[in-house]
């Protein structure tokens, strides 16, 4: 638990917002920076197309089943201890994803980086929003907590053009080597607040997260590879096992004295209704945004910096729409409002930026790539609010991990099945060389526009029709 908090000189309190923010805000442009280098780094190490895939893959799956484990660790050796190791381990895994070398150990040296990486976001993330409501007072932490999530929204944003810049002009190994001093940055914003705390000293379950890792990484490669082994005698076990670990892994937790995911909130109809929202528009969101970034660079043949700009359409309309979501919300005092209309236009605008990939002309994608970012940035925030309304004030931290697993676990899932269609649907020899066919492309945007049409049917029969009780 923090010391001295909301006495806090502003100086101080400021110095703790900022390196709040850019910690989320690395944990952010990681996606959006390597999706733009994705295929510079492929030609570099010379990698197949499922491996640069797994790229991306590993990094997400290791943030969404550690997310747990930063959540306990926080309360065995305190919020400070936790951020201050997962910002080193983040730094020093993404120095080691730049210095990559080539040859055959260049898949499973840079895929274990990653998962290190994935790791230190696990760790970062269930603190940054604690520590800062721990040192605002309540009548700061509202606007405290905004300004922390436009500082991550804008790294996120500005990620594909800073991406590509770096490597078009330093090469791919420099994305990865710029959070060194990122890194370093936010530990010692950090270390001027000269915060104390003391260490809770709860005991750290290991069991339960290591089971429920080993459940999902079968699962979730399962899945992945099923574009490549076909649904035959490697996938269906392959699957069924990991379905078994994974109830296994869930019956474990449950029946723990301290669960490191608190499942019994999934009976909160609400609640339950939220976060599979949140989960499916997760699965939708992150494929698109994978899989169109490599199909402007390779399919249009596109500089990596031409990409990164042709890529802002999208990135900037879902900034724009996870911003609106707040004000819809108050307006019309109902998450059916921004919920509907964003899964709505986010299903319009996939489809309608999947209907334009085979054509190959980018400004017949512009539209639906901005009508699809605005929709795809409505739901989450509205929902967050609307899930964290309906839990009692003691199930909140509860609450937000198990959220925020989830919604990672999403994009997981997602991109594991969009990989899948894609794999199947490209030629073995394009598969080889990491290039990724235009028709091959389209199979994951389809894939994207389904998840979002059942996404609305579920949100439009489930979500509840009362008012959110917002002040």
């Amino acid at each position: 638990m923090l010391l001295s908090r909301t006495d806090l000189p502003l100086s101080r309190k400021r110095c703790v917002l900022a390196a709040m923010g850019c910690a989320g805000g690395m944990v952010l442009l990681d996606e959006t920076v390597v999706a733009v280098a994705l295929d510079p780094m492929a030609r570099g190490l010379g990698m197949t197309t499922s491996a640069m895939h797994r790229v991306v893959l590993v990094y997400a799956l290791s943030l969404a089943a550690l997310v747990p484990v930063g959540g306990m660790a926080a309360r065995r050796f305190g919020l400070l201890a936790v951020f201050r190791s997962g910002a080193v381990l983040f730094s020093l895994a993404s120095g080691c994803c730049g210095l990559t070398p080539g040859g055959g150990l260049a898949e499973p040296l840079l895929l274990a980086a990653r998962a290190a990486q994935g790791a230190g976001a696990a760790l970062m993330l269930p603190v940054a929003t604690t520590v800062i409501t721990d040192v605002y007072a309540e009548r700061e932490r509202g606007r405290a907590l905004a300004t922390y999530a436009g500082l991550a929204q804008t790294f996120f944003v500005v990620g594909p053009l800073a991406g590509a810049a770096l490597t078009q002009f330093f090469g791919w190994r420099a994305i990865f080597l710029i959070n060194i001093p990122l890194g370093g940055a936010v530990l010692w914003t950090l270390a001027r607040a000269r915060l104390s705390e003391r260490a809770p000293g709860e005991p750290l379950p290991f069991l339960q997260p290591l089971l429920m890792t080993v459940a999902l990484v079968v699962l979730v490669f399962a899945l992945y590879q099923s574009g490549i082994w076909g649904l035959g005698a490697r996938t269906v076990p392959a699957l069924a096992f990991g379905v078994l670990l994974l109830a296994v892994s869930v019956r474990v937790i449950a029946g723990s004295d301290r669960p490191v995911l608190n499942f019994g909130l999934l009976r909160n109809p609400t609640y339950a209704v939220a976060v599979a929202v949140t989960f499916l528009v997760r699965a939708a969101q992150f494929p698109v945004l994978v899989h169109g970034a490599v199909y402007l660079r390779q399919a249009l043949r596109l500089t990596v910096l031409g990409a990164g700009v042709s890529l802002l359409p999208f990135v900037s309309a879902l900034a724009v729409g996870t911003f609106a979501s707040g004000y819809l919300l108050e307006f019309c005092r109902s998450v059916r409002v921004p919920v509907l209309w964003g899964v709505a236009g986010a299903t319009l605008g996939t489809a309608g930026w999947a209907a334009a990939l085979p054509g190959g002309a980018y400004s017949w994608q512009v539209p639906g790539m901005i009508v699809a970012g605005l929709g795809m940035g409505m739901p989450i925030p509205a929902l967050s609010a609307d899930m964290m309304s309906a839990v009692s004030a003691e199930e909140r931290a509860d609450a937000s991990v198990l959220r925020q697993t989830l919604r990672q676990l999403g994009g997981a899932f997602g991109l594991a099945a969009a990989g899948a269609l894609v794999l199947a649907a490209n030629d073995p020899a394009s598969n080889a060389v990491g290039t990724v066919r235009a028709s091959a492309t389209l199979h994951g945007f389809v894939f994207a526009s389904v998840v979002l049409g059942v996404t609305f049917v579920l949100a439009a029969l489930k979500l509840p029709r009362k008012g959110t009780g917002l002040p």
